[in-house]
């Protein structure tokens, strides 16, 4: 069902910050922008990545916990430039939106670099129906791409519906807060990278590089020195100095 024959229209509200913090609008002014979107297409996704690799003496692969990504939002905007009367495409009247003006402001909210900050703006989307803003997700701009569906003889654009994918922001210290990444009081699974070292990864897990020898103990490596990359280490529970909480 076209957005524009429900009888309370979903809207999104995008408001555009040059910081983090959204605290400094983008300038200049307005900072924000209001649009109809198809609920049907609003879709929030999150992923974990697991282990891919067979584990020895298995016949199935590992699904041992590596990370989040982050979460994404995808949503269709829908922008409509006239009046659709009980008989479809019989009555276009000029409409109160100027299409193109809308698509413009959009690219330049969430896509244009900004001078002051050198990279595109953070993004708080608000959504709700009937009026009423009742969910939030701060962001940043993916990508998108627009479909045109209608024209005026002259080439103005009266109807176009923008497919945006936002992926979620938060900041690192509550991210990490959330996530617990850095808590010592829990088990850790790091996949070794290339010109990683064991009190490298010590020092990122529990502050202090002193439990590189327990934790090698702790995986049964016969090489301290030299880890491989794309080798699988647990950390186990300890604190900076070593001693299993």
């Amino acid at each position: 069902m076209p957005i524009w024959d429900t009888i309370k229209p979903a809207t999104m509200r995008i408001s555009a910050f040059l910081d983090g913090d959204f605290t400094t609008p983008v300038q200049p002014l307005p900072n924000q922008m209001v649009a109809a979107f198809d609920p049907a297409s609003l879709k929030i996704e999150q992923r974990n990545v697991l282990e891919e690799k067979q584990g020895a003496c298995t016949s199935g692969a590992q699904t041992g916990f590596h990370y989040s990504k982050s979460t994404v939002l995808t949503v269709k905007l829908t922008f409509v430039g006239v009046d659709f009367g009980p008989y479809g495409f019989d009555i276009l009247s000029e409409g109160q939106q100027d299409v193109q003006k809308e698509l413009d402001l959009f690219e330049r909210l969430c896509q244009t670099i900004n001078g002051a900050s050198h990279e595109p703006a953070y993004v708080r989307l608000n959504w709700g129906q009937g009026g009423r803003l009742n969910s939030s997700f701060d962001a940043r701009l993916s990508n998108y791409d627009v479909s045109y569906g209608l024209f005026a003889r002259g080439g103005k654009v009266l109807v176009a519906d923008l497919t945006a994918e936002f992926t979620q922001y938060v900041p690192a210290e509550k991210d990490s807060a959330r996530l617990r990444l850095s808590s010592p009081d829990l088990s850790h699974r790091h996949l070794v990278l290339a010109g990683e070292t064991l009190p490298m990864l010590c020092l990122r897990y529990y502050g202090s590089t002193a439990p590189y020898l327990q934790v090698a103990a702790f995986n049964q490596l016969d090489d301290i020195r030299t880890l491989t990359p794309g080798e699988q280490l647990l950390f186990p529970p300890l604190n900076s100095a070593g001693v299993e909480l």
